[in-house]
């Protein structure tokens, strides 16, 4: 069986399951980051030190390391079940977990990651329908057709669970345009803007 090791700044997890309890009115995130992901390209590394948002960037992978364990919450993956508004009670103890990079990337950042000691992990996907206003243009693979950038992925869910944080698309240089792309489905889900 491989090692694990916790979160860092984790003493005991009591007092992680009550760092980690977003207000209701909030959702909170927890962003783990490949090592390849390209800082400047990133949309979630502008908000760094953003209340509410914390960032775990893992480093060059070693031959025997530990896994990171996984954090209670709701993990956005690609073709889980819909997330929806009742999910909001998995966020009681916990906050919504996103894994950071370039879609060739995932599972590589996701065999460094234990998933069997976190049984409170809920896993969802966001509904479909919704469009990227990031230009993606990968030289070396075929990008996806559908997909959205780390921080439209995390407003969206916002969304849907019914606490929007529009601060998050603060930095977001094709804020305004994901946003008029997805007016419609957004006003499905109850957000109606600013």
């Amino acid at each position: 069986m491989e090692e694990t090791r916790s979160i860092p700044g984790d003493d005991s997890e009591a007092e992680a399951l009550a760092e980690v309890a977003p207000s209701p009115s909030r959702v909170d995130f927890f962003v783990i980051q490949d090592y390849k992901e390209n800082r400047r390209k990133c949309t979630v590394q502008p908000l760094a030190g953003t209340e509410g948002l914390e960032i775990l960037r893992l480093g060059l992978p070693v031959p025997g390391e530990e896994l990171v364990e996984m954090p209670p919450g709701i993990l956005l993956e690609v073709g889980a079940p819909e997330l929806g508004p009742g999910d909001a009670e998995f966020l009681d103890s916990g906050r919504l977990i996103l894994l950071d990079a370039t879609w060739i990337r995932l599972a590589p950042l996701a065999r460094r990651l234990c998933f069997e000691t976190s049984p409170a992990l809920q896993r969802r996907s966001l509904p479909g329908g919704f469009r990227t206003a990031y230009p993606r243009q990968s030289k070396l693979f075929e990008d996806p057709s559908s997909g959205l950038a780390s921080i439209e992925a995390m407003f969206t869910a916002t969304v849907i669970l019914g606490a929007p944080r529009r601060d998050l698309l603060r930095e977001y240089r094709w804020a305004d345009d994901f946003l008029e792309l997805n007016c419609e489905l957004f006003t499905r889900h109850g957000w109606e803007g600013d």
